[in-house]
């Protein structure tokens, strides 16, 4: 299956959830031109051929409504490194998922959810409801403190190679002078890649009241943001990536909203 051209890989549990993640794969697919390949984890082979007639299913309904036709693999094995692997395989651009089980949620610890975006090398879009907008026009950008958080701009190139984005970069109101340097370093770098880029941008701090992650969903919610993008960070060990408690909540009560998550190399 490894060709040159990039592809969006849309995992699959034949749930609604599921349904909304391929139907906004299909937008993006529209934009940036990649082709999408379905993915259905299995525990044995005796489930495989029972996959192989929903996923033909899947595929001949979306031919119709879409005239659309996308590839589509079943693997057999541990849902998330089975993700992460066939992503890997295809050489996939992103991941774009639905999750019903992460609405509303302030902490994913425990969900599989949470494992299957920590565990992908490539950036994960976390889908609760029905697309919206066809396009990217509105990121944002929650900037914090962290040296992981640099690794967003290479996605403000892909953005910018195929939307005319406006960028809503936002600052967490804090006061620790270590704090407020380390969130200047990266903010100044972020303006200075958009700079280059001529790309549009607004920077908000946000006012401290509540929790920054609320703060983020309520500002993204007023400006009407068609994504929000999201960094992970190491874990101590460095042998696999985590979502901070502030992030979660973001992926979780984004609503309709799409959440991009990226792990950093």
């Amino acid at each position: 299956m490894n060709t040159d051209k990039k592809k969006i890989l849309v995992p699959t549990d034949f749930q609604q959830p599921a349904t909304y993640a391929l139907q906004h794969a299909v937008r993006v697919s529209g934009v940036v031109g990649e082709p999408i390949v379905l993915i259905h984890v299995v525990k044995s082979a005796d489930e495989v051929e029972g996959a192989k007639q929903k996923l033909a299913k899947v595929i001949d309904e979306t031919q119709k409504k879409y005239n659309f036709t996308p590839e589509a693999v079943v693997k057999i094995g541990e849902v998330a490194n089975e993700i992460a692997q066939a992503a890997i395989e295809i050489d996939a651009s992103i991941v774009i998922m639905g999750s019903a089980s992460v609405r509303g949620r302030h902490d994913l610890t425990n969900l599989p959810t949470l494992k299957v975006i920590t565990k992908s090398t490539v950036p994960f879009i976390t889908i609760q409801e029905p697309p919206v907008n066809k396009r990217y026009d509105d990121i944002v950008f929650p900037i914090d403190f962290t040296v992981e958080n640099k690794e967003k701009h290479s996605w403000i190139s892909y953005f910018c190679d195929y939307y005319v984005s406006k960028y809503h970069l936002i600052k967490p109101n804090v006061t620790d002078p270590e704090l407020v340097a380390k969130v200047d370093l990266n903010m100044a770098s972020a303006v200075r890649f958009l700079d280059e880029k001529g790309a549009k941008y607004q920077v908000y701090t946000v006012p401290g009241v509540k929790p920054y992650a609320e703060e983020v969903l309520d500002l993204a919610v007023n400006i009407r943001a068609d994504l929000i993008v999201i960094m992970t960070a190491k874990t101590s060990d460095n042998s696999d990536f985590m979502l901070e408690p502030h992030e979660q909540r973001i992926v979780g009560q984004a609503g309709h909203i799409p959440v991009m998550s990226i792990n950093p190399r």
